[in-house]
């Protein structure tokens, strides 16, 4: 395992390195056909509408994207004990590649006109998407930080803490244990690189900025269920998002009739994901095994999580006793 964690990380470091290296290319296989300006700002049909000293333009970009990548290869190492770090190497290589197209994309397209008045952009726009899906893969390769472990041995789609075993009565923490999915972390890694990169240019382009809003709730949506944690304590069963601590789901023990350890099938709950159905409330990031919670009042609640039969196990013993305390309290 800890050989296959260094290939993994010498693969994100190597995707990291992509931009700086596309960056060099551009400017050695391009820049000899390039004149003292460039166009470097492009209005809404295409043409540019903005321009730029060549090189001074290159180097700029150059400091922005070395920095970038200086910073996304430290975070491919603080990803070995910060679970958090996976998703900014995501998000730091798009934003490297996003750079480096800033700058490719407008020198090529001048170097094909006779003049930078002449430049166009066309389908070289639509490197955005292969940029941004750079970042992505890079938060894929990433492995989790030490002390957590994939579900399959090996892929990131169901991470999980080494689970916290049940305590006596009269401790206060009782089981927690934490899942997530590559399927939320990776687009949100993508779709917050976006946002920001649409936030910076919405300061020459302000219409940019409804763009970059979406992007940016959108991605942090995402994100808030990419990595969430189960407790079970004596406040009842909570599912918690570990990015921005926000609970998603919150059950109190008195609510509890019964919980379960079962395989949870996403199509008997509605789908993948944070789910509301006629079914119930659930967050599913695959077919595994989860706890089954059957509420008194209100929908009963499933959620895919490692070691379900022991987060089933330290629920009934808390339930059983405010149980018994109620009875005692009567």
């Amino acid at each position: 395992m800890r050989r296959r964690g260094a290939v993994r990380r010498s693969i994100a470091v190597a995707l990291a390195l992509v931009p700086p290296a596309w960056l060099i290319i551009t400017a050695v296989t391009v820049g000899p056909k390039l004149g003292s300006r460039m166009a470097s700002h492009w209005s809404g049909t295409g043409a540019p509408d903005g321009f730029a000293d060549t090189w001074p333009t290159f180097w700029m970009f150059a400091a922005i994207v070395t920095g970038l990548t200086a910073g996304a290869i430290a975070l491919v190492v603080a990803a070995r004990t910060t679970p958090q770090a996976r998703m900014w190497v995501g998000i730091v290589v798009a934003l490297s590649g996003l750079s480096a197209l800033a700058w490719t994309a407008s020198a090529e397209a001048t170097a094909a006109a006779a003049t930078p008045e002449e430049a166009v952009l066309g389908a070289r726009l639509l490197l955005l998407i292969p940029v941004v899906g750079l970042g992505a893969l890079a938060f894929l390769f990433v492995p989790p930080a030490e002390g957590q472990t994939d579900s399959d041995g090996d892929s990131d789609d169901d991470r999980r803490e080494r689970p916290t075993p049940p305590l006596r009565s009269g401790d206060r923490l009782v089981w927690s244990g934490t899942t997530g999915s590559a399927w939320f972390g990776a687009p949100a890694a993508a779709l917050i690189a976006g946002g920001i990169l649409c936030l910076v240019a919405a300061i020459a382009t302000p219409a940019l900025i409804a763009a970059a809003t979406f992007l940016l709730l959108l991605g942090c949506t995402l994100l808030l269920l990419a990595s969430v944690r189960l407790v079970v304590d004596a406040r009842g069963i909570r599912l918690v998002s570990t990015v921005f601590r926000i609970p998603l789901i919150r059950v109190k023990l008195d609510d509890i009739d019964a919980v379960s350890a079962e395989q949870i099938s996403p199509l008997r709950w509605g789908g993948w994901g944070f789910r509301i159905s006629t079914r119930g409330i659930a967050y599913v990031t695959r077919k595994s095994e989860g706890i089954v919670i059957t509420r008194r009042r209100g929908a009963d609640v499933a959620i895919t999580i490692g070691a379900a039969e022991q987060a089933r196990a330290a629920a009934e013993l808390l339930v059983d006793q405010h149980r018994a305390g109620m009875r005692r309290a009567d």
